[in-house]
Protein backbone atom coordinates (compact mmCIF):
# COMPACT_ATOMS: atom_id res chain seq x y z
CA UNK A 1 0.00 0.00 0.00
CA UNK A 2 3.11 2.42 0.63
CA UNK A 3 5.05 1.10 -2.19
CA UNK A 4 1.75 2.22 -4.59
CA UNK A 5 1.40 5.82 -2.44
CA UNK A 6 4.82 6.79 -3.03
CA UNK A 7 4.76 5.77 -6.56
CA UNK A 8 1.17 7.75 -7.32
CA UNK A 9 3.15 10.27 -5.54
CA UNK A 10 6.20 10.52 -7.72
CA UNK A 11 3.91 10.21 -10.79
CA UNK A 12 1.76 13.53 -9.40
CA UNK A 13 5.23 15.55 -8.85
CA UNK A 14 6.24 14.55 -12.40
CA UNK A 15 3.26 15.93 -13.66
CA UNK A 16 3.10 18.96 -11.77
CA UNK A 17 6.85 19.87 -12.28
CA UNK A 18 6.18 18.78 -16.31
CA UNK A 19 3.30 21.35 -16.10
CA UNK A 20 5.28 24.58 -14.37
CA UNK A 21 7.94 23.44 -16.26
CA UNK A 22 5.85 24.04 -19.79
CA UNK A 23 4.09 26.97 -18.34
CA UNK A 24 7.56 29.13 -17.62
CA UNK A 25 9.56 28.16 -20.39
CA UNK A 26 6.92 28.97 -22.59
CA UNK A 27 6.93 32.41 -20.84
CA UNK A 28 10.56 32.42 -21.25
CA UNK A 29 10.70 31.61 -25.17
CA UNK A 30 8.38 33.61 -26.19
CA UNK A 31 9.96 36.96 -24.03
CA UNK A 32 13.43 35.75 -24.74
CA UNK A 33 12.64 35.84 -28.45
CA UNK A 34 11.27 39.54 -28.32
CA UNK A 35 14.40 40.00 -26.51
CA UNK A 36 16.29 39.17 -28.66
CA UNK A 37 14.83 41.20 -31.50
CA UNK A 38 14.75 44.20 -29.86
CA UNK A 39 17.19 44.15 -26.70
CA UNK A 40 20.03 42.86 -27.81
CA UNK A 41 22.27 45.67 -29.94
CA UNK A 42 20.27 48.41 -31.32
CA UNK A 43 16.83 47.44 -32.99
CA UNK A 44 17.11 50.94 -35.32
CA UNK A 45 19.95 49.59 -37.32
CA UNK A 46 18.28 45.89 -37.69
CA UNK A 47 15.33 48.29 -39.03
CA UNK A 48 17.22 50.40 -41.24
CA UNK A 49 19.85 47.64 -42.57
CA UNK A 50 16.72 45.66 -43.78
CA UNK A 51 15.54 47.98 -45.41
CA UNK A 52 18.43 49.09 -47.07
CA UNK A 53 19.39 44.90 -48.14
CA UNK A 54 15.50 45.78 -49.85
CA UNK A 55 16.24 46.06 -53.55
CA UNK A 56 12.58 46.72 -54.24
CA UNK A 57 12.53 49.50 -51.20
CA UNK A 58 15.04 51.31 -52.57
CA UNK A 59 13.82 51.79 -56.14
CA UNK A 60 10.43 52.31 -54.49
CA UNK A 61 12.28 55.01 -52.34
CA UNK A 62 13.75 56.73 -55.74
CA UNK A 63 10.15 56.83 -57.26
CA UNK A 64 8.85 57.92 -54.44
CA UNK A 65 11.24 60.77 -53.33
CA UNK A 66 10.44 62.11 -57.10
CA UNK A 67 6.81 61.85 -56.83
CA UNK A 68 6.35 64.20 -53.43
CA UNK A 69 9.29 66.42 -54.74
CA UNK A 70 6.77 67.26 -57.99
CA UNK A 71 3.71 67.74 -55.36
CA UNK A 72 5.28 71.14 -53.98
CA UNK A 73 7.89 72.07 -56.76
CA UNK A 74 7.35 74.90 -58.96
CA UNK A 75 9.25 76.88 -61.99
CA UNK A 76 12.65 75.60 -62.70
CA UNK A 77 12.77 73.27 -59.81
CA UNK A 78 9.36 71.39 -61.12
CA UNK A 79 11.21 71.52 -64.81
CA UNK A 80 14.30 69.97 -63.68
CA UNK A 81 12.35 67.07 -61.84
CA UNK A 82 9.98 66.21 -64.84
CA UNK A 83 13.08 66.51 -67.55
CA UNK A 84 15.73 64.13 -65.32
CA UNK A 85 13.06 62.63 -62.47
CA UNK A 86 14.65 58.97 -63.79
CA UNK A 87 18.12 59.74 -63.06
CA UNK A 88 16.86 61.65 -60.01
CA UNK A 89 15.03 58.59 -58.98
CA UNK A 90 18.14 56.68 -59.73
CA UNK A 91 20.54 58.34 -57.92
CA UNK A 92 18.20 58.38 -55.32
CA UNK A 93 17.90 54.75 -55.32
CA UNK A 94 21.92 54.07 -55.93
CA UNK A 95 22.43 56.59 -52.46
CA UNK A 96 20.85 54.09 -50.48
CA UNK A 97 22.91 51.29 -51.74
CA UNK A 98 25.78 53.18 -50.69
CA UNK A 99 27.68 51.95 -47.50
CA UNK A 100 28.86 55.03 -46.27
CA UNK A 101 25.52 56.43 -46.05
CA UNK A 102 24.03 52.84 -44.38
CA UNK A 103 27.38 53.65 -41.66
CA UNK A 104 26.09 57.53 -41.08
CA UNK A 105 22.97 56.20 -40.26
CA UNK A 106 24.07 53.84 -38.10
CA UNK A 107 26.45 56.38 -36.48
CA UNK A 108 23.61 58.66 -35.99
CA UNK A 109 21.44 56.06 -34.33
CA UNK A 110 23.66 54.41 -31.83
CA UNK A 111 24.69 57.63 -30.47
CA UNK A 112 20.57 58.66 -30.40
CA UNK A 113 20.54 54.50 -28.62
CA UNK A 114 23.36 54.86 -26.35
CA UNK A 115 22.06 58.75 -25.08
CA UNK A 116 19.23 57.17 -23.88
CA UNK A 117 19.70 53.97 -22.97
CA UNK A 118 22.56 55.50 -20.46
CA UNK A 119 19.85 57.68 -18.73
CA UNK A 120 22.00 61.01 -19.85
CA UNK A 121 21.78 64.04 -18.06
CA UNK A 122 23.04 66.31 -19.94
CA UNK A 123 21.68 67.25 -23.61
CA UNK A 124 23.90 66.20 -26.64
CA UNK A 125 23.86 67.27 -30.48
CA UNK A 126 24.18 65.10 -33.58
CA UNK A 127 25.40 66.40 -36.43
CA UNK A 128 23.37 65.29 -39.60
CA UNK A 129 24.83 67.57 -42.34
CA UNK A 130 27.93 64.45 -43.49
CA UNK A 131 24.84 62.60 -44.39
CA UNK A 132 23.29 65.24 -46.33
CA UNK A 133 26.57 66.24 -47.78
CA UNK A 134 26.51 62.81 -49.05
CA UNK A 135 23.13 62.97 -50.42
CA UNK A 136 24.03 66.19 -51.88
CA UNK A 137 27.15 65.49 -53.87
CA UNK A 138 24.85 62.57 -55.52
CA UNK A 139 22.77 65.19 -56.71
CA UNK A 140 24.79 67.07 -57.93
CA UNK A 141 26.00 64.35 -60.38
CA UNK A 142 22.81 64.49 -61.83
CA UNK A 143 22.28 68.27 -62.38
CA UNK A 144 25.08 71.18 -61.19
CA UNK A 145 21.95 73.15 -59.88
CA UNK A 146 21.84 71.00 -56.67
CA UNK A 147 24.86 72.80 -55.69
CA UNK A 148 23.00 75.80 -55.10
CA UNK A 149 21.67 73.79 -52.16
CA UNK A 150 25.18 74.02 -50.25
CA UNK A 151 23.78 77.45 -48.70
CA UNK A 152 20.61 75.89 -47.21
CA UNK A 153 22.60 73.10 -45.78
CA UNK A 154 25.09 75.07 -43.83
CA UNK A 155 21.54 76.47 -42.06
CA UNK A 156 20.87 73.00 -41.12
CA UNK A 157 21.35 73.02 -37.40
CA UNK A 158 22.40 69.41 -35.45
CA UNK A 159 19.48 67.31 -34.48
CA UNK A 160 19.38 67.97 -30.39
CA UNK A 161 19.11 65.19 -27.81
CA UNK A 162 17.37 66.05 -24.44
CA UNK A 163 17.11 64.08 -21.18
CA UNK A 164 13.88 61.97 -21.07
CA UNK A 165 11.65 63.59 -17.90
CA UNK A 166 8.21 61.29 -18.93
CA UNK A 167 7.34 57.92 -19.28
CA UNK A 168 9.17 54.69 -19.35
CA UNK A 169 12.89 55.34 -20.04
CA UNK A 170 14.46 52.77 -22.19
CA UNK A 171 17.10 51.46 -19.84
CA UNK A 172 13.98 50.85 -17.39
CA UNK A 173 12.20 48.79 -19.85
CA UNK A 174 15.21 46.75 -20.69
CA UNK A 175 16.16 46.41 -17.22
CA UNK A 176 12.57 45.28 -16.31
CA UNK A 177 13.01 42.88 -19.13
CA UNK A 178 15.95 41.18 -18.59
CA UNK A 179 14.96 40.62 -15.02
CA UNK A 180 11.61 39.02 -16.08
CA UNK A 181 13.49 37.06 -18.54
CA UNK A 182 16.13 35.50 -15.46
CA UNK A 183 13.20 34.92 -13.23
CA UNK A 184 11.79 32.91 -15.96
CA UNK A 185 14.76 31.21 -16.61
CA UNK A 186 15.54 30.23 -13.07
CA UNK A 187 11.86 28.90 -12.99
CA UNK A 188 12.24 26.48 -15.78
CA UNK A 189 15.36 25.20 -13.98
CA UNK A 190 13.86 24.86 -10.64
CA UNK A 191 10.74 23.11 -12.35
CA UNK A 192 13.04 21.03 -14.72
CA UNK A 193 15.32 20.01 -11.63
CA UNK A 194 12.34 19.17 -10.00
CA UNK A 195 11.07 16.83 -12.88
CA UNK A 196 14.24 14.97 -12.71
CA UNK A 197 13.47 14.40 -8.85
CA UNK A 198 10.17 12.46 -9.86
CA UNK A 199 11.46 11.26 -13.35
CA UNK A 200 11.91 7.79 -13.20
CA UNK A 201 14.32 6.80 -16.23
CA UNK A 202 16.37 8.89 -18.91
CA UNK A 203 14.00 7.73 -21.77
CA UNK A 204 11.05 9.71 -19.97
CA UNK A 205 13.20 12.65 -19.30
CA UNK A 206 14.50 13.09 -22.97
CA UNK A 207 10.98 12.10 -24.39
CA UNK A 208 9.11 14.84 -22.24
CA UNK A 209 12.13 17.73 -22.44
CA UNK A 210 11.38 16.64 -26.64
CA UNK A 211 7.85 16.92 -26.33
CA UNK A 212 7.85 19.91 -24.47
CA UNK A 213 10.55 21.88 -27.00
CA UNK A 214 8.62 20.67 -30.25
CA UNK A 215 5.52 22.21 -28.40
CA UNK A 216 7.18 25.59 -28.38
CA UNK A 217 8.96 25.35 -31.23
CA UNK A 218 5.70 24.67 -33.14
CA UNK A 219 3.90 27.92 -31.42
CA UNK A 220 6.89 29.84 -31.73
CA UNK A 221 6.80 29.39 -35.64
CA UNK A 222 3.05 29.67 -35.50
CA UNK A 223 3.40 32.77 -33.80
CA UNK A 224 5.73 34.38 -36.19
CA UNK A 225 3.32 33.38 -39.28
CA UNK A 226 -0.16 34.60 -37.38
CA UNK A 227 2.16 38.11 -36.82
CA UNK A 228 3.40 38.32 -40.22
CA UNK A 229 -0.66 37.75 -41.54
CA UNK A 230 -1.45 40.39 -39.43
CA UNK A 231 0.90 43.05 -40.14
CA UNK A 232 0.60 41.92 -44.02
CA UNK A 233 -3.50 42.61 -43.76
CA UNK A 234 -3.00 45.85 -41.61
CA UNK A 235 -0.33 47.29 -44.11
CA UNK A 236 -2.90 47.26 -47.20
CA UNK A 237 -5.27 49.90 -45.46
CA UNK A 238 -1.48 52.38 -45.17
CA UNK A 239 -2.14 54.77 -48.27
CA UNK A 240 1.52 55.84 -48.40
CA UNK A 241 2.90 53.03 -51.33
CA UNK A 242 6.61 53.02 -49.48
CA UNK A 243 5.15 53.12 -46.01
CA UNK A 244 3.49 49.69 -47.84
CA UNK A 245 6.68 48.79 -48.73
CA UNK A 246 8.56 49.25 -45.53
CA UNK A 247 6.13 48.01 -42.47
CA UNK A 248 6.17 44.07 -43.68
CA UNK A 249 10.05 44.34 -43.90
CA UNK A 250 11.14 45.46 -41.16
CA UNK A 251 8.60 43.79 -39.19
CA UNK A 252 10.23 40.67 -40.95
CA UNK A 253 13.37 41.45 -39.55
CA UNK A 254 12.52 41.34 -36.09
CA UNK A 255 9.70 38.42 -36.26
CA UNK A 256 12.63 36.28 -37.86
CA UNK A 257 13.94 35.60 -34.44
CA UNK A 258 10.62 33.90 -33.89
CA UNK A 259 11.26 31.89 -36.67
CA UNK A 260 14.58 31.17 -35.88
CA UNK A 261 14.55 30.34 -32.11
CA UNK A 262 11.41 28.54 -32.91
CA UNK A 263 13.14 26.22 -35.52
CA UNK A 264 15.62 25.63 -32.84
CA UNK A 265 13.67 24.59 -30.74
CA UNK A 266 12.30 21.98 -33.06
CA UNK A 267 15.50 20.34 -34.22
CA UNK A 268 16.79 20.07 -30.67
CA UNK A 269 13.47 18.36 -29.66
CA UNK A 270 13.57 15.80 -32.58
CA UNK A 271 17.17 15.37 -30.98
CA UNK A 272 15.86 14.84 -27.67
CA UNK A 273 13.29 12.19 -28.86
CA UNK A 274 15.49 10.50 -30.82
CA UNK A 275 17.60 10.16 -27.70
CA UNK A 276 14.87 8.69 -25.96
CA UNK A 277 13.95 6.14 -29.11
CA UNK A 278 17.62 5.26 -28.54
CA UNK A 279 17.17 4.26 -24.86
CA UNK A 280 14.42 2.48 -25.47
CA UNK A 281 16.39 0.07 -27.25
CA UNK A 282 18.81 -0.12 -25.34
CA UNK A 283 16.37 -1.21 -22.62
CA UNK A 284 15.10 -3.76 -24.58
CA UNK A 285 18.48 -5.17 -25.48
CA UNK A 286 19.44 -5.32 -21.94
CA UNK A 287 16.08 -7.21 -20.89
CA UNK A 288 16.23 -9.48 -23.81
Amino acid sequence: MNSQLFIKGKRGGAVASTIFLVIFFTLFSLLGSVFLSVGVGNPVNKATSSLLSSPTFKSDAGQYFVSKALQTATGDERALLLKMGAQISGTVTNLLSNPILQQYLNQISDVAYRYYLTNAKNSQSIDVRPLLQLALLGFESVDPQFSKLDNELAKIKPIKLVPQKYGRKLFQIKSTLLLALLALFLLSLISFFIYLRFAKTWKGVFKTSGIILLIEGVLLVCVNAIAKTIVNQQVKSVSNSLAREAIPTVAQSFLSTLMNVGLVELIVGLILLLLSYIKSLERVDVHG
